[in-house]
């Protein structure tokens, strides 16, 4: 229900760059109805300025007073309110400690012990109100070898937990790691903050009467998300390695090329994968009696070898390359088998689907006349 933190009050001191994961766990938590309350430096937060290529065209423009927004401030800081508070002098301190009394959470990502030595870090600001959630994000954490100091911004959080290693084309095939085409580092972050922010409550409300101070680190967020790579290093001291668009581990399972695109097919057991083949088969039995004739491809654990994955791709392409994205998911789909278009935003924004499902919306605002928006996830 979009009530269902209707009594929570969160105070959202995001800083800097970092700002961004603070802004996704405060996000989610108004998503729920939470009053979020973002207390922005003077001249409000950098991330108002932030835009594509620096370019001001990309710029949301307020109609009250004409100044220029940024797209990732405008959509994350719906459901908030907002407030400038200077908490490098004491007097800026001083309103907080006096809004902390009614708060319920406060999220912060400044450097490691600058609200400590401000005087409204959580040993001080838990006496000023005991059942206070106090939560701190970063990249490495607030102790240990590598924790936080001065430089330590995204996107170095996915490039120490080995995420960045394991994205990307082989070496083998030219290819070198590279970083997600989005935020992942501050949104999986502020995702995961959320998740432990509600934790948090259901424990002081439930359990122990009292708050807590809760730590959530960028690293550890993605180093959490590896999945059997953890268990492969353990077994023989290798890392896994980057396979591009396909899987080490299931074949078929990867993102191709087709008429006017691409698409991805997932044949991760043999009832899907015979089904990709008898698909094909429709249209060009010669391509599925080379796969279905062929010994090694008839065992599961047999066929994820590589020289087996480039055949069934080269197989499975050949046959794509004669149909668009819409026309290989219908056939695909009438066997049941798991297969999508990859698709450009404004084809999602434009979809049907999303639009009824209110994941799209475009809605009107006070300063900035109609905007589009991601909707909420929860309802």
């Amino acid at each position: 229900k979009p009530e269902a933190l209707g009594k929570i009050r969160v105070l959202e001191c995001g800083h800097g760059g970092l700002q961004v994961n603070s802004m996704q766990a405060g996000g989610y938590l108004g998503e729920l109805g939470a009053n979020v309350i973002m207390v922005e430096p003077p001249g409000g937060s950098p991330l108002r300025k932030l835009t594509a290529f620096g370019r001001k065209r990309y710029m949301f423009k307020d109609n009250v007073n004409g100044d220029l927004c940024g797209g990732t401030f405008l959509h994350e800081c719906r459901n908030k309110q907002s407030i400038t508070l200077d908490l490098t002098k004491e007097e800026g301190r001083e309103i907080l400690k006096k809004l902390v009394v009614h708060a319920d959470v406060l999220i912060e990502n400044y450097p490691v012990g600058q609200f400590d030595a401000w005087g409204i870090g959580y040993r001080q600001l838990s006496k000023i109100n005991p059942r206070l959630i106090y939560v701190w994000n970063g990249q490495k954490g607030q102790w240990g070898q590598l924790k936080d100091k001065p430089g330590e911004l995204y996107p170095s959080s996915p490039c120490s937990s080995g995420w960045c290693h394991a994205t990307g084309l082989p070496k083998a095939f030219g290819g070198t790691p590279i970083r997600s085409g989005e935020r992942s580092d501050d949104i999986l972050a502020g995702n995961l903050t959320a998740h432990a922010t509600i934790a948090a409550l259901i424990f002081r409300n439930n359990v122990s009467g009292k708050g807590q101070f809760v730590e959530v680190t960028s690293s550890e967020a993605h180093a959490r998300i590896h999945d059997y790579a953890w268990g492969w290093y353990g077994m023989d001291g290798s890392s896994k390695p980057r396979y591009g668009n396909w899987d080490l581990a299931i074949n078929i399972y990867s993102v191709n090329p087709c008429k006017d695109g691409y698409m991805m097919v997932g044949g991760g057991h043999d009832r899907l994968w015979y089904r990709i083949w008898k698909t094909v088969g429709k249209d060009r039995p010669e391509l599925e009696d080379m796969i279905l004739d062929e010994p090694t491809l008839r065992v599961v654990i047999d066929r994820v070898g590589h020289d087996q994955q480039v055949k069934t791709i080269v197989c499975l392409t050949d046959w794509m390359k004669d149909w668009t994205r819409e026309e290989c998911r219908a056939k695909l789909l009438e066997e049941e088998v798991a297969a999508g278009g990859v698709s450009f935003l404004d084809e999602v924004a434009e979809e049907p689907h999303y639009k009824y499902r209110g994941m799209v919306r475009a809605i009107e605002t006070a300063h900035y006349g109609k905007v589009l928006f991601c909707g909420s996830v929860f309802y």
